[in-house]
């Protein structure tokens, strides 16, 4: 929440000393330079209105969702029986004899996506085929059981893949999160599985509300709570720190007939109530929702809430894509992408190149959207070169990208209205200060209104970077970016838009050489709020 200032004369009149003179003479010349310097940047006069802060606009991100908005950009990590097969579903119930890799390294993967400047990873902790990446107590159908875990037990390692990658993470310094596929072919009794047919793997075929011998939403709950409650290094090795996980993957896509009810209310529960801090991601909801593609992209609109919820009628991709305007939940888009053709790792596959994730990039989390990029490794258990060379080919073209924001904290800067008059609070300049806590605003039932900012030199400008303040709802729902040209007295549009939201990122058609640039919002349901204002480009002139 962003902290509310006292007004001077407030916090000097509630002491119990005396004011003597010299005291007087210094308040004087503080409020002086205090006020010169707030018309040189902002145009707009201090006051000590101590004006309230704007009143929430309808639905609002709580904390975890916040946080998660800033992450903007991780991993996916596809990993599993699929690798080995060659597969995609694991359609053909292979038994965990399968799992083989010959050098895992989930310090790689962890390094490689820090290095990338991912924010975190998730990993499949089990996928549709239902064979399980950690040590489970609800099921024999885990890679555990095989030959490549058995051995590395025999020489004292640990063979939870989850939590290897979990400490690898935490290693690294990214986040992590997991995948638990609600979808278990394993247990549905649509899918032949003649190959485990008279083994220990032939499990109850409880998927399915009609099924018998068991309930599947009980299965899923024990797996879930498993890895909400999972600690970083085996019990009994005397660190037991809890895996923090920051989002949980209940992925939707199904390829059965087979109707199955699932219990979202009491998975949130126990998510809850173990990792507080985690995003709970299903097709629509609960903390955050899918994207209606897996191309990792959006449209220009898009709206961070939707009117329903997991258990009702799923929105198709379009609806998806934009959400609903003033929706009755929070439920922010993620859109996950490939770094190959498939999720999993298929060795006549080629990478995507730093230039297609770049592109990806601005049309995901340039529109207010989170990127989850999937990277699985081979058959070795590692990332290919391949893939590590794109992704760094592509932090390279994206650092050179953004960090050319010409805009300064000390340039003069000016607004169309401030809030009560308060420029310490709701000034333009908080738009400049690259604070999360603080921003410009209107006042109440002020839905238009600029930003100016006096560039103090010539620049060439390409691109620019918007941020609402969320924190107090999505609101604009029209703004530009205005450009004056040097040798010029007016401005010329140079972008246009709908939605803002959490960031917006928009490329100029050409660069334009600037003395002057404005933001202008044009339409807004409740009065807007500008976090942050960034400009790119070079200095010319």
């Amino acid at each position: 929440m962003k902290k509310t200032a006292s007004p001077l004369s407030s916090r000097l009149g509630g002491k119990s000393c005396t004011t003597i003179r010299y005291g007087r003479q210094l308040l004087f010349l503080f409020a002086a330079a205090t006020t010169l310097f707030s018309q040189q940047t902002s145009g707009t006069p201090q006051t000590t209105s101590g004006a309230p802060p704007p009143a929430p606009h309808l639905r609002t991100p709580t904390q975890r969702q916040l946080d998660w908005h800033r992450m903007e950009y991780y991993a996916f990590v596809h990993f599993g029986p699929n690798t080995f097969t060659n597969e995609e579903w694991g359609k053909s119930q292979s038994l965990p004899d399968v799992f083989s890799p010959t050098n895992l390294d989930t310090d790689q993967w962890a390094k490689t996506f820090a290095d990338a400047g991912m924010a975190g990873m998730i990993l499949t902790a089990k996928h549709h085929d239902g064979m399980a990446l950690w040590n489970t107590t609800t099921t024999i159908y885990k890679i555990g059981s095989g030959t490549w875990a058995q051995k590395r037990a025999l020489q004292g390692l640990d063979t939870d893949v989850v939590r290897l990658a979990a400490q690898s993470a935490r290693k690294y310094g990214i986040k992590f999160g997991v995948y638990l596929s609600p979808w278990d072919m394993h247990r549905d009794p649509a899918v032949p599985k003649p190959g485990l047919r008279g083994t220990v793997y032939d499990e109850a075929q409880i998927f399915g509300d009609s099924s018998s011998g068991g309930d599947y939403n009980d299965l899923y709950t024990r797996q879930l709570t498993e890895l909400v409650t999972m600690n970083l290094s085996p019990n009994g090795t005397g660190f037991e720190e809890k895996v923090d996980l920051f989002e949980i993957w209940l992925d939707g896509a199904s390829g059965s007939d087979t109707v199955q009810t699932f219990d979202w209310a009491r998975f949130r529960d126990i998510i809850r109530a173990n990792q507080p801090g985690a995003v709970m991601w299903g097709h629509q909801g609960v903390d955050a929702r899918w994207v209606g593609n897996e191309d990792g992209v959006t449209t220009a609109t898009n709206w961070h809430t939707i009117n329903r919820t997991q258990d009702q009628a799923h929105y198709g991709g379009e609806q998806l894509q934009t959400g609903m305007r003033d929706g009755l939940y929070w439920a922010p888009a993620e859109a996950d992408a490939r770094m190959r053709s498939g999720w999993f790792y298929h060795a006549n596959e080629r990478s995507k190149t730093g230039d297609a994730l770049m592109s990806m990039y601005l049309q995901s989390v340039g529109r207010s959207v989170n990127l989850l990029l999937d990277v699985p490794p081979d058959t070795t258990g590692r990332i290919v070169q391949t893939d590590v060379d794109a992704l760094m080919r592509f932090k390279e073209l994206r650092d050179a990208f953004l960090r050319r924001n010409v805009l300064k904290s000390d340039m003069k800067v000016a607004a169309s209205s401030v809030r009560g008059g308060d420029d310490t609070l709701y000034g333009p300049a908080n738009a400049l200060d690259g604070r999360a806590d603080t921003y410009w605003a209107m006042n109440d039932g002020e839905t238009k209104g600029s930003v100016e900012i006096d560039l103090g030199g010539v620049f060439a400008v390409d691109a620019v970077i918007v941020q609402e303040h969320i924190a107090l709802g999505q609101r604009i729902g029209g703004y530009a970016f205005d450009v004056m040209a040097a040798n010029s007295t007016s401005y010329k549009p140079a972008v246009t838009g709908t939605s803002l939201g959490y960031k917006r990122i928009d490329r100029l058609a050409a660069a334009i050489q600037a003395t002057r640039i404005r933001v202008r919002v044009t339409q807004a349901n409740a009065p807007p709020l500008i976090q942050s204002i960034q400009v790119l480009g070079s200095r010319v002139g």
